[in-house]
């Protein structure tokens, strides 16, 4: 993954003026640095009026054409019922007594600009052993230093998840750090890599889903099965998602489900796989709110 190491417990971040809203949350910008010193965005969330130590904390992560101002829009809504970003989901999470922190990962629109330029990223950090992946992950973990920081947070009810993109950030960042307590990954390339470049349809990846060397030594259900396991993970992999070949998934779940059984745990991994496509519904959003409820 290109990270000398998993980043410290205690991570420096910016925060600006705190406003309380209609809804009952406090919400403030937050800004820090990942180790290419580049500057990422983001929105907390809390309850007005927690306790110290009181609240567990979810980092959300948006998809490559959404931000952080998207997921903590103040109405939770779909635009289409099946296109498009599901909005104001991580607010919707703190209205239900979350701290949420909202960032705008690395590889997102708002911060890549063109694919081009993401493209020609990774391209140029390929030398050096810094492949993308590692990055988002890395910031992942940053998030979740900076939201165990925040008083009203439990630091060790922490929990990562996003759609698309940014569950891919949620799943590798909880495989690199064992601290990270549980993640919901929605949509998000969790399977086979092998599969997905033999039955899947690679162009739909930018080249960060592909690290280089990782099927010379083992593939996702290796991952998730050795670093990972026996920790809560719940996964959305819905069967006419392009982004991962269904085979892929089967692999895992055949693999990965038996770690949790012989650990007593089989109730700690959830695979829903509803016949439907790359989207984000609010009855998957509603999935995850009750996993986060359940787990952390």
């Amino acid at each position: 993954m290109g990270m000398d190491a998993i980043p410290p417990n205690e991570i420096p971040f910016s925060m600006g003026e705190t406003t309380q809203t209609e809804d009952g949350l406090l919400r403030t910008p937050v800004t820090f640095v990942n180790s290419l010193a580049e500057t990422v965005p983001g929105i907390l969330l809390v309850p007005a009026g927690a306790k110290p130590g009181s609240l567990a904390g979810v980092v959300c992560m948006p998809g490559t054409s959404s931000d952080a101002g998207r997921l903590t829009e103040e109405q939770f809504h779909r635009e289409h019922p099946d296109k498009g970003p599901l909005r104001g989901w991580a607010r919707e999470l703190s209205r239900r007594g979350f701290a949420t922190l909202s960032i705008t990962l690395k590889g997102t629109v708002a911060r890549r600009r063109a694919l081009e330029d993401w493209e020609t990223e990774a391209k140029l950090l390929a030398p050096y052993g810094r492949p993308q992946m590692g990055i988002l992950a890395e910031e992942a973990l940053r998030a979740a230093r900076v939201l165990g920081a925040q008083k009203q947070v439990d630091p060790g009810r922490v929990g990562l998840t996003g759609f698309s993109l940014g569950s891919y950030a949620s799943w590798w960042a909880m495989a690199c750090d064992p601290s990270i307590r549980t993640a919901a990954i929605l949509c998000g390339g969790l399977g086979s890599l092998e599969r997905d470049i033999h039955e899947g349809q690679p162009d739909r990846h930018s080249s960060c889903h592909y690290i280089p060397g990782l099927l010379r030594h083992f593939d996702h259900p290796e991952i998730v099965a050795d670093c990972i396991a026996p920790r809560p993970l719940m996964v959305l992999a819905p069967l006419q998602d392009p982004d991962m070949a269904a085979s892929g998934v089967d692999q895992l779940v055949d693999l990965v489900s038996p770690v949790y059984r012989e650990a007593g745990r089989s109730h700690l991994f959830q695979v829903h796989r509803p016949d439907d496509g790359h989207v984000f519904r609010v009855k998957y959003f509603n999935w995850m709110a009750k996993w986060f409820e359940e787990q952390l």
